[in-house]
């Protein structure tokens, strides 16, 4: 079986989500910081569940 990398995993996981509030800032020049109040601790949880799973899965 193939050893998945979930460093990799991770840190595309973190970077796409930087470049979506990027791109989503330079269309429409605002960020709500409300929804980015909720939005970043739940994202964070689901990228650490899911390096879990990978990481598990590789053994």
């Amino acid at each position: 079986m193939k050893r998945r990398d979930s460093v990799a995993l991770i840190f595309g996981l973190l970077l796409s989500a930087v470049a979506v509030g990027s791109l989503w800032f330079s269309v429409t020049g605002v960020l709500d910081w409300d929804v980015l109040k909720l939005a970043i601790p739940i994202g964070l949880v689901v990228i650490g569940i899911a390096g879990l799973l990978v990481s598990r899965a590789g053994e």
